[in-house]
């Protein structure tokens, strides 16, 4: 994996429109399999950088679960990351949106209401070192076993196994509240509170009657939209 400081990207001649290019992570090889799920999209695909000074760039980009980060490709197809990351204000890629941060990543934005943003980061995380894990049994000749192996996607939850290091793996999702001014938190009660400070009590009240669960998105674009109406009935 290579850094790229953002000041030489601003350079880099625009993508060609529409090119797509599949390319795995320090390999060098088109993604497939158990590499491919590594991915949000099923290859790099051409998206926008937007900076804060109002620059737009076109690059091929894709979401990497493990990394929780962004990634792009130079002109020589290598995979790059981004640094400098308080330069940009937001990723477009397919049209959907993207938030990069130092402190907690990069994530997706799931729903908005006026300036506050929910966002949602997507990692793959170590839940198991043993195939039986996952109810099934596989066998393969020792020359012929994968480094990753996909084991079910049950749930929308994607579970496989490193072969390589002996660990199941799946996708975890958490929810990040974004402020007015950018501000990045954990979504939790305290976020809520810190962000809508003005409306404490009635906010209580909906906490304490939908108990709402925070690592859930539907309850948490509730959240937000009754949030959003209580500072639109102050305005």
């Amino acid at each position: 994996m290579k850094l790229l400081l953002l000041a030489s990207y601003l350079f880099l001649p625009l993508m060609a429109p529409n090119a797509r290019v599949n390319v795995a992570p320090l390999t060098g090889s088109c993604m497939t399999g158990p590499e491919r799920s590594a991915y949000l999209f099923p290859g790099f695909v051409k998206g926008t950088v937007c900076f804060r000074n109002g620059t737009r760039r076109d690059a091929l980009m894709n979401y990497h679960f493990t990394e929780g980060r962004m990634q792009f490709l130079n002109q020589r197809a290598d995979t790059m990351l981004f640094t400098g990351k308080y330069l940009i204000d937001h990723v477009e890629i397919a049209g959907r949106g993207f938030l990069l941060t130092d402190a907690h990543l990069d994530m997706e934005v799931v729903a908005t209401s006026g300036r506050v943003r929910l966002a949602a980061r997507t990692r793959s995380e170590i839940v198991g070192n043993k195939l039986s894990h996952s109810g099934q049994r596989f066998s393969a000749s020792a020359g012929s076993v994968p480094s990753g192996l996909m084991v079910s996607n049950q749930g929308g939850h994607f579970l496989w196994e490193n072969n390589s290091a002996g660990h199941l793996q799946s996708l975890k999702t958490s929810f990040f509240l974004v402020d007015q001014n950018g501000t990045v938190r954990p979504a939790s009660r305290r976020a809520f509170m810190n962000v809508y400070a003005r409306h404490k009590r009635r906010l209580s009240r909906y906490l304490r009657e939908y108990h709402v669960d925070f690592g859930d998105a539907a309850d948490l674009q509730k959240l937000l939209v009754f949030c959003g109406e209580l500072t639109a009935f102050q305005q």
